[in-house]
């Protein structure tokens, strides 16, 4: 058994990195027009750079949010991400449990957040861990119904795909 589960994302960046990109080549390019002869060529090839580099770099980050999905494979889970994966046996989970979700707007550690992306660790508190749980979140909203897979390490896994279905029945599977 193989499955592929997307998270529900609240949005992509690719119009905001497409208008910031277009912003920056025509801030240069009316730059190097208005520029003296001497110093138009530089500024030219300044553009021809910034075009590149700058595209290249726009393109990567509207991919990012793509880059996150789930795959439910025999007794594995893998979380795949942007920068890497992780990888879950079906053994390590002591329970899956559906649970509404909002993540905090500040965080002491690594997190990566965009729209569509967000990969957050912080403590969840719910009526089962009145203390809260550490958890690592690798969702694609900032809020919303996600599925809580807590560890027998006494961690949390928050993922929130749109059919949880698979994902709960995969933690009951034998």
């Amino acid at each position: 058994m193989r499955a592929r589960l997307e998270p529900k994302r609240d949005g992509n960046p690719k119009a905001l990195l497409l208008a910031l990109y277009l912003a920056s080549l025509l801030a240069l390019g009316s730059l190097a027009a208005m520029a003296e002869a001497s110093e138009r060529t530089f500024l030219l090839a300044l553009v021809a750079v910034d075009a590149l580099v700058m595209g290249a770099l726009f393109l990567w980050l509207a991919g990012l949010p793509e880059k996150l999905f789930y795959v439910l494979e025999g007794p594995f889970l893998w979380v795949h991400h942007a920068w890497g994966g992780r990888r879950v046996h079906r053994s390590e989970v002591a329970a899956a449990v559906p649970t509404a979700y909002a993540l905090p707007l500040f965080t002491l550690g690594p997190k990566a957040e965009m729209p569509g992306y967000y990969r957050v660790r912080f403590r969840l508190r719910t009526p089962a861990f009145p203390q809260g749980l550490p958890v690592e979140a690798f969702v694609g909203a900032r809020r919303g119904e996600g599925v809580l897979l807590v560890l027998r390490d006494g961690t949390g896994l928050l993922l929130n795909p749109e059919d949880p279905k698979p994902l709960l029945a995969w933690k009951e599977a034998a």
